[in-house]
């Protein structure tokens, strides 16, 4: 229960999400954005958390298998040692199976040094802001009154 937003809090939400989803429990209560015992919620992780889940969900997802995507046709036409990469068929089913994230860096070194060199934490706190940014609350005129008398500033 980490009290920052480290690898610790990461290995922990990931872990305990993962066994989670394995086990077909549902911890949707606790799973983003917490740390601390759930004493205390942080933006960034719900962000960085969000991604994690995807992946999680990708996981117990688990992978289709019929006689389409076997592919024994192609393997036998690449053979042993053959690129596989390069075939249609590849190219075809590895966008569904393969979980791309949005958030993390999937660039070579140069390139990310080249965009700043940004954190996981620093392109999670910029997420944030768009999200903060652009969200749209969809409150009505009524309830948002009422909302900014009694509870001033909570909602801009």
């Amino acid at each position: 229960d980490s009290k920052t937003l480290d690898a610790q809090s990461g290995y922990e939400s990931a872990l305990t999400n993962l066994l989670c989803a394995l086990a077909g429990a549902n911890f949707i209560h606790d799973a983003a954005g917490l740390m601390e015992f759930a004493l205390t919620a942080c933006d960034e992780k719900y962000v960085i958390d969000n991604e994690m889940l995807g992946m999680v969900m990708r996981a117990v997802e688990g992978i289709e298998v019929n006689d389409d995507t076997l592919a024994f046709d192609l393997i036998k036409q690449v053979g042993p040692g053959g690129n596989f990469v390069t075939a249609k068929h590849t190219r075809r089913f590895m966008r569904s199976e393969h979980y791309q994230p949005s958030l993390s860096d999937r660039d070579s070194r140069e390139e990310w040094e080249a965009k700043g060199r940004k954190t996981t934490w620093e392109r999670a706190a910029e997420r944030v802001k768009e999200i903060i940014a652009n969200h749209n609350y969809n409150l009505p005129a009524a309830v948002r009154r009422r909302v900014l008398s009694e509870i001033p500033g909570i909602v801009d």
